[in-house]
């Protein structure tokens, strides 16, 4: 799904005003004027102002091609605006999350999101209902696999009617517990909510971080939710271009396989559904966070052939073993080193030391001429793809204790990451030269500045098809 703004024609004077110049911009380390309408005219030095045209004063910030999020989870990031933050440093007990629920304003069903175990153990609608029971409440677990319901929100879309539906976990008199396992959008579809305030405010916010363009990894994407995503763009709520991966009603794009180790599909079962997505031409991306995830993927892969648009999501844990296999199948890894700074101390406490030393690896893959990208993940991850950027170059937890120093990246490896082409992360790379499309992001400082302090870049305009989409003047 990409934007298709109208471009009119006419006199000179009307092209002038079709046409934007950044002046005085740090284009690896060299200071060009930049000319550009829907793709980039002209590069070079002290280029003469056009009668009407647009200019930007750079001031030697640092202009880069578009930002690309390879994988993230777009309404579900919209909505973590109206949700409460379950994981946050003041959760820590049964007691303090009932409480932060207790305060919450209102009678709707109340959107819990970021919740692990480790802070109030197992929720089930029973628990749930003596933290708060008189209003309907669903919380998602951090690892976005599972929801949680009290007994009103159950009751409010009456679960105990769908108890034969997979993923509605009974106990053992057949009564919904209040889990839902990988039905997020069905769940949705149960709530109704209006989002197009969220839709527009995350797309700004994506904007001022420089990202002109997503791939939204959710495998709940159907046709109705193409077209919804093609509406809002048309409408303006969503000024990125983006991509669609998903379910098999759709007719193009990635086929979204989720893969969990504790429920994996019959094998025969899979290899047919990957033959059908083939018939359709559809490249396939496996969800892997373990290494039997990885192994399970890169076995069907085998047996169905490999596309070279296929895609690896996560890829959190990838032993040695499995190294000569990625480098033959050439399959293209898209993976969030930012969980390393959110959750790194948690992965310290809980992982064991095999897991730890094989995680988020970055460095290695690169060696192994393995194509790798980097993506948020979000919402179950940093949205903020500097944020993202820092974590994979100095790879620390929160509390500062280092995870795998020899996997880091530098500075330039890590915006690559970001840089490479939508439709082949890890393998094309985007560049700011003359006739590309004019996706452009331009920083406040120089790259050498922004090189040295990733973490506190700031985004002073971004551009998708030439139109200005964010400035911070603005």
């Amino acid at each position: 799904v990409a934007a298709k703004p109208r471009w009119s024609t006419g006199n000179n004077l009307e092209a002038a005003k079709l046409k934007m110049l950044i002046t005085n911009a740090d284009l690896g380390g060299v200071r060009v004027d930049v000319r550009f309408d829907r793709k980039i005219l002209e590069i070079k030095a002290d280029i003469q102002p056009l009668d009407a045209e647009q200019v930007i004063d750079a001031r030697g910030g640092a202009l880069l091609p578009g930002l690309h999020d390879h994988h993230m989870h777009f309404l579900a990031t919209a909505a973590q605006a109206s949700s409460v933050d379950c994981g946050g440093p003041l959760v820590d007990n049964q007691e303090s999350l009932g409480r932060l629920l207790r305060q919450q304003a209102g009678s709707d069903c109340l959107r819990g999101v970021n919740y692990h175990e480790s802070t109030a153990g197992e929720l089930l609608r029973w628990t749930l209902d003596e933290l708060i029971d008189d209003r309907p409440v669903r919380i998602q677990h951090s690892s976005g696999k599972v929801w949680m319901l009290n007994s009103a929100a159950a009751e409010s879309i009456d679960l105990q009617s769908f108890s034969w539906l997979e993923g509605v976990e009974v106990d053992a008199h057949g009564v919904v517990t209040g889990r839902l396992f990988r039905l997020d959008g069905w769940l949705r579809s149960q709530f109704s909510s209006s989002s197009q305030n969220d839709i527009s405010g995350l797309s700004l916010q994506l904007a001022s971080y420089g990202i002109t363009g997503f791939t939204d990894a959710s495998a709940t994407n159907s046709k109705q939710t193409a077209t919804q995503f093609a509406e809002w763009q048309e409408q303006g709520l969503i000024r990125q271009k983006c991509l669609l991966m998903g379910d098999d009603s759709l007719n193009n794009g990635h086929l979204k396989v989720l893969l969990d180790e504790d429920a994996l599909p019959c094998l025969d079962d899979l290899i047919l559904r990957l033959q059908s997505a083939r018939k359709c031409s559809r490249p396939i991306a496996f969800h892997c966070v373990s290494h039997v995830e990885l192994l399970y993927a890169l076995t069907a892969l085998a047996q169905v052939g490999v596309d070279s648009r296929d895609r690896i999501e996560h890829a959190s844990v990838v032993y040695n073993e499995l190294l000569p296999m990625l480098k033959q199948q050439q399959v293209a890894l898209v993976t969030q080193p930012g969980f390393l700074v959110d959750r790194g101390d948690r992965y310290l406490r809980d992982l064991d030391e095999l897991e730890l030393e094989h995680l988020y690896r970055n460095a290695t893959l690169q060696q192994q001429q393995i194509p790798v990208a980097l993506s948020s993940d979000a919402p179950y991850g940093p949205l903020n793809p500097w944020v993202v950027m820092d974590s994979a170059v100095r790879r620390c937890s929160q509390s500062g204790v280092s995870i795998n120093p020899w996997e880091q990246l530098t500075p330039s490896e890590a915006l690559r990451g970001y840089s490479y082409c939508p439709s082949n992360p890890g393998r094309v790379e985007r560049v700011v030269q003359v006739g590309e499309p004019a996706d452009l992001c331009l920083l406040e400082q120089p790259w050498e500045w922004v090189s040295h302090n990733l973490g506190d870049t700031k985004v002073r305009a971004s551009f998708v098809d030439g139109r200005v989409i964010y400035r911070l003047d603005e």
